[in-house]
């Protein structure tokens, strides 16, 4: 073997094209594929942190007849469970809070979850510094600690264990630092760190713990040994049911409450899954291409030993012996395409997690571990398996006749030119493919850039400064609200600045039950509106049209008659068949007493907006319902600053103004109402360009196959050539040929990626907006494209085969 092996090195040495070529090839094909791996191991097949994290399950709450998919749970629901549940062997509380971080220079925004002293116990995690929660933490009564996430305290706090022990200043409160957790995904989003409830008043007020429709908890429960998942969602769908049943005033039976019982490790990866599938099929095709360029390149390779074995073979070597020596030169060729394979892998990596991180908490578990390396090794040996059997495809006997019968003159055998033209056909094939899918990601993307958001967003800035609703002077926030507006109007260039509880184009976090008075109620399920704030300059400030009534007014004071102002989207739900102006709504609903919002509280409905595209450009208009900020409950915390220059030169004096009145409040995502509508489009975006960049690469490399392989085709019929020419034909003659001969290759692979891209065109329409995954338009111009490309690619060798000497040509053969 290590005979063979110098053999091969000392070879390969002496072929430095064909080796550069099939390793650079390999490489991106084995990177592509380790990289998107990694991915998967991370999102999917790692095992969680959590001890036995098999074990831990996430629930969740469905209304099905009114289609929210996502309801999270009341405190008293969550100890139903707990009481009559067998299957679950312990359940915790989490409710995710943004809070306001007062720090020595700046006042910032700090994520946490908080949680009941079991927390850590039913998710199976511990402190790496410092101690955890314990049933002491929880109550009205306990101090308000905090437990570090391990990505805060690397990126806050240096890694520094002396911060243990230490006090944070948190929603004007003085926390301890009790310890930093280790590393672990978080779910349904990224946190800080975790708290127990009593840093929030509302957490641990009597309405929180006793209100059986005030529902803002999550609820993760941990498997009771033995009991399974099958088992655990028919106990839980009869709990659900009993009380249902019990509780009739606060589960209507129209909304048809059920619960939904998912392995924690499930749920983590959901939305990530059909995207990381799709990437991994892309770069499993790029490597087939790959694969078929290599194959071509060793055909042709072969071709030039073939002389080399001939004599080999006459010398006694078997064909075994022959074979083992094409197998060696394989794996070296796949090992350094390996190597390199990881290289790109590894700086693919950071990319790649950055992607994923849209999709999942695990996103910070993606790297190269022991499971990606075994994956590369043996893809690398699978390859290099596969490219020793393409020379000659037959039995050992068969190979070792055809060897010691072998001359030159065998080059054009049809048994290899056919698994030429098959793997060029293949290449065409796949590139069409990953073109077709680029190429609608390509047109989605600009048909979502083209909807109209509904409002004028040319030169608005916008500003998130949210209020602290833990803070005890919660009462003077509308009133430093209001200098604010006042401070900023003075700006240069500023027309008009507005108020509202959330900037345009931004989901709402709030939505309630609505009514219409005199009205009834379709489908026996009270309808649902996002609750929104606006002051009289805001719809101004935001561009966002009046289509009937008025907008609000001064005169809409806290002592005036209430008002409200819904979207249109709200406005033909309530009141599909009259005029809405002058008609009147109210919040309703069980929740409404426990967010300080009183019953029957009736409005009168002044003016409807155009329905604007709130949470994203694909997003479908929710229903909206806008109360004047004076006549709200809650105070604003979004400042729209309209202006008659660049928005963003606005930023600094914005910042510094609202920092002299409120340098205890967060300020957050300042930016213009552009780039906030141009948001969702940035994901789409990303889709496009990593879909784009494989089909790019697949396309260069399936290029270079066709070329490579009628530049082999010329040089072996340089003779026939020459012999052509030589008896009258002309040199164009020659050029028509080879085109024609390349074209036909050309051709059969855009029939058969043309085929393939209809029959595949399904499994990307989720992601699709606008567009239709068959769209004849994508298919004729990447048909177009894919034509152009391997026409150029058929020029070259043709042209150098209109070139051929007749005479050096019949004297060389």
């Amino acid at each position: 073997m290590s005979l063979d092996l110098r053999y091969v090195l000392r070879s390969l040495s002496h072929a430095k094209v064909f080796t550069i070529a099939v390793v650079l090839t390999l490489g991106l094909g084995i990177g592509a594929n380790t990289a998107i791996f990694s991915a998967v191991r991370g999102v999917f097949l790692r095992p969680l942190p959590h001890a036995d994290g098999d074990r831990l399950m996430y629930l969740r709450h469905h209304t099905v007849n009114q289609g929210q998919t996502n309801v999270a749970f009341s405190v008293p629901e969550i100890n139903d469970f707990r009481a009559q549940s067998r299957t679950m062997q312990q359940i915790a509380e989490y409710s995710p809070l943004t809070l306001s971080l007062l720090e020595a220079t700046d006042a910032s925004q700090i994520d946490v979850g908080l949680v009941t002293g079991n927390y850590l116990s039913v998710m199976g995690l511990k402190p790496i510094a410092g101690r955890g929660f314990t049933s002491g933490d929880d109550g009205a009564g306990a101090a308000p600690v905090i437990l570090l996430s391990h990505a805060y305290w690397l990126t806050h706090f240096a890694g520094d264990p002396k911060i243990v022990g230490q006090t944070m200043r948190i929603s004007k409160r003085a926390v301890e630092v009790i310890g930093v957790l280790e590393p672990a995904p978080f779910f349904p989003g990224r946190i800080d760190a975790l708290m127990n409830m009593s840093i929030s008043e509302h957490h641990v007020s009597a309405m929180m713990v006793q209100g059986r429709s005030h529902r803002m908890t999550e609820m993760i429960g941990r498997l009771a040994p033995g009991a399974t998942v099958n088992q655990a969602r028919q106990e839980m769908a009869i709990i659900t049911q009993r009380r249902n049943a019990q509780y009739p005033e606060s589960y209507e039976k129209a909304a048809a409450y059920t619960v939904e019982l998912t392995p924690f490790k499930e749920i983590l990866g959901r939305d990530a899954r059909m995207m990381l599938w799709m990437l991994m099929g892309v770069a499993s095709l790029v490597l087939v291409i790959a694969c078929a360029n290599v194959a071509n390149l060793t055909l042709m390779r072969g071709v030039r030993r073939e002389h080399e074995m001939t004599v080999r073979a006459a010398l006694g070597a078997g064909a075994s012996r022959l074979r083992r020596l094409l197998i060696v030169e394989n794996l070296v060729l796949a090992g350094a395409g390996a190597v390199l394979g990881l290289l790109v892998a590894f700086a693919g990596v950071g990319t790649l997690s950055t992607f994923v991180a849209r999709f999942s908490p695990r996103a910070d578990e993606i790297h190269v571990d022991w499971m990606v390396l075994a994956f590369t090794a043996l893809l690398a040996m699978l390859i290099a398996f596969l490219l020793s059997y393409v020379p000659r495809v037959g039995t050992e006997h068969s190979l070792g006749a055809g060897l010691a019968a072998g001359s030159l003159k065998t080059i054009g055998s049809g048994r290899r030119k056919r698994l030429q033209q098959a793997l060029v056909i293949t290449q065409v094939a796949v590139s069409m493919v990953l073109l077709s899918g680029a190429g609608l990601l390509v047109r989605s993307m600009q048909r979502l850039a083209a909807v109209d958001p509904g409002l004028n967003p040319k030169n608005v800035l916008t500003m998130e400064v949210p209020p602290d609703f833990t803070s005890p002077d919660i009462a003077r926030a509308g009133q430093r609200y209001e200098e604010m507006q006042r401070a900023l109007s003075s700006l240069p260039g500023v027309e008009v600045v507005g108020l509202g509880s959330t900037v345009p184009l931004r989901a709402s976090q709030v939505q309630l039950e609505i009514k219409a008075e005199s009205r009834p109620i379709e489908n026996g399920a009270t309808p649902t509106a996002e609750y929104r704030t606006a002051d009289a300059g805001y719809f101004r400030a935001a561009g966002i049209p009046l289509l009937a009534g008025r907008e609000f007014t001064a005169g809409d004071a806290a002592s005036s008659g209430k008002v409200v102002i819904l979207n249109k989207t709200l406005a033909d739900r309530l009141f599909a068949d009259v005029d809405p102006i002058g008609r009147r709504v109210a919040w309703t609903g069980d929740v409404l007493r426990f967010v300080g919002i009183p019953e029957n509280d009736w409005r009168t409905v002044v003016g409807v907006m155009r329905d604007t595209k709130d949470g994203g450009l694909d997003a479908t208009p929710m229903p909206v319902a806008f109360l004047p900020v004076s006549q709200a409950e809650f105070p604003p915390g979004g400042l729209v600053i309209r202006s008659t220059v660049d928005p963003t030169g606005l930023t600094t004096a914005a910042r510094a103004i609202v920092r002299s009145i409120a340098p205890e409040q967060p300020i957050e995502n300042v930016m213009s109402l552009e780039a906030v509508r141009d948001e969702s489009v940035g994901p789409r975006r990303l889709n496009a360009l990593l879909l784009g960049g494989f089909a790019i690469l697949a396309l260069v490399i399936a290029a270079i196959g066709i070329a490579a392989v009628l530049a082999f085709n010329v040089s072996a019929r340089t003779n026939e050539i020459g012999i052509r020419m030589a008896l009258g034909a002309a040199p164009g003659a020659v050029t028509t040929m080879i085109l024609k001969e390349g074209f036909l290759l050309v051709g059969l692979g855009l029939m058969l990626g043309v085929a393939s891209s209809l029959a595949l065109s399904r499994t990307i329409e989720s992601i699709l907006f606008g567009v239709a995954s068959r769209d004849p338009v994508t298919l004729a111009v990447v048909a177009a494209t894919m034509s152009t490309i391997g026409l150029i690619a058929c020029w070259m060798p043709a042209r150098r085969a209109s070139r051929i000497d007749p005479s050096e040509a019949l004297r060389a053969s």
